[in-house]
């Protein structure tokens, strides 16, 4: 039997992951720790002190920080974002819709098929940037007038299950 052809549509059958945007991150790892028993959660700083991570916001530089914490939800993780500084989608989404289920993510071993394909299905890249582990980049699509939420790629490691790295003392731990 031949092997069929890669479709990047072959991307999207299993998500590795539900991001939610949030005022304040504090409040929220409480609530979900105390009252529905989730976590532990990490928490970082994005981008990580001293390293240089690439922004990219409506194909522009960005300029943009956050807040972020990660939980494992069986085969799903949650991810919590408050946004803390510039211009980023994220902010948008609070400033337009306030808190609430912003994206989920899917892993790829080779994003430009991903962006080329959901281009020319007039869904571009929103923004863009490096990765918490070295090697990979997401890209959150503007899919959120046709779906209602954003659609996010990572181009993970190959070798790499693809999930978000743990952090010990503040560092990336692979």
């Amino acid at each position: 039997m031949a092997d069929q052809e890669f479709s990047p549509k072959d991307t999207f059958k299993q998500c590795v992951q539900i991001g939610v945007v949030v005022r304040d991150l504090d409040r929220s790892i409480q609530a979900l720790t105390e009252i529905f028993g989730m976590g532990p959660f990490r928490s970082i700083e994005w981008p990580p002190e001293g390293r240089q991570m690439d922004k990219i916001y409506h194909g522009q530089p960005g300029d943009f920080t956050a807040r972020m914490a990660f939980t494992e939800l069986g085969s799903v993780e949650l991810e919590l974002i408050q946004p803390v500084s510039g211009q980023s989608i994220w902010a948008d989404f609070l400033a337009e819709r306030g808190e609430g289920i912003h994206h989920i993510r899917f892993n790829v071993l080779d994003l430009d098929p991903v962006i080329e394909y959901l281009a020319s299905q007039d869904v571009p890249v929103a923004q863009m940037g490096s990765g918490l582990r070295p090697g990979t980049v997401w890209a959150n699509f503007d899919s959120a007038d046709k779906v209602g939420f954003v659609i996010e790629a990572m181009k993970m490691v190959a070798g790499t299950d693809g999930r978000t790295p743990q952090f010990v003392d503040g560092k990336v731990r692979s």
